[in-house]
């Protein structure tokens, strides 16, 4: 048994202790994504197929729920147009144009019109009072390796809806916990452009798949680290040469 416990035995144990560890790990990660993915579908179901709301300044929280389609009457304030960039649709590589909406009752909430292909020039936004339908989309934050978008207050091109982000550059009073993804105006469209942003796909994903593969990966690590072992166990102990 000593042999397995040599400098470089051990340093075996210990990167097959931590592979293992890793892949189980990672196998369990996908099944924590597999239950996120049912639960957002559950919620969109759900969500998408309530009433309208039709919202006034009444509603204490008219975005509690997001992906509930509710309605704003107002008008666009399109001297604050942002971009959304590194966006894709249907294949075609993009942007989505945001911009705020100032309800009847003064709330402003940031409308996302739309995805527009690179090779187009940004369409008009639709001028005087309209009514608008949308989803309700919750604010975005930047994860630990998401880009980084500028602070500066002539910035009109961001890498996510950080609404307290877009509130500070383009200096308005945003509602900061959601904003609106649009899926009609009252008037009529001159252009196919913006969009409407695609629907998020209602299945499961790779992930229980991909979980089935790690949990695999380890046992077959595990295997192979036994067998490993088991032959060094059999090897013959050579016998020490005698003097002459």
């Amino acid at each position: 048994m000593r042999r397995l416990f040599s400098p470089r035995w051990i340093l075996i144990h210990l990167g097959v202790a931590l592979l293992v560890f890793t892949m189980i790990n990672l196998g369990f990660w996908q099944l924590r994504r597999l239950d996120e993915k049912k639960t957002l579908n559950a919620l969109v179901t759900t969500h998408t197929a309530q009433p309208i709301v039709d919202y006034s300044g009444g509603i204490k929280d008219p975005f509690a729920a997001e992906w509930t389609r509710i309605k704003l009457t107002g008008r666009y304030d399109t001297s604050h147009t942002i971009t959304i960039i590194n966006r894709s649709q249907d294949g075609s590589a993009g942007y989505d144009v945001a911009i705020p909406f100032i309800n009847s009752d003064g709330t402003i909430f940031l409308i996302n019109r739309g995805f527009v292909p690179l090779a187009i020039k940004m369409p008009s936004a639709p001028t005087g009072n309209l009514s608008v339908v949308g989803y309700v989309r919750k604010t975005q934050t930047r994860s630990a390796v998401g880009a980084i978008d500028s602070t500066s207050s002539t910035n009109t091109e961001f890498q996510r809806f950080d609404l307290p982000l877009i509130a500070k550059a383009t200096d308005t009073q945003l509602f900061s916990k959601s904003y609106v993804q649009l899926i009609k105006e009252s008037v009529t469209a001159n252009s196919q452009w913006p969009a409407t942003v695609s629907m998020p796909t209602l299945d499961e994903g790779p992930h229980l798949s991909y979980a089935f593969q790690w949990f695999f990966f380890s046992a077959t690590a595990l295997t192979g680290w036994a067998f490993v072992v088991r032959r060094k166990l059999r090897e013959p102990i050579n016998a020490p040469i005698a003097p002459e």
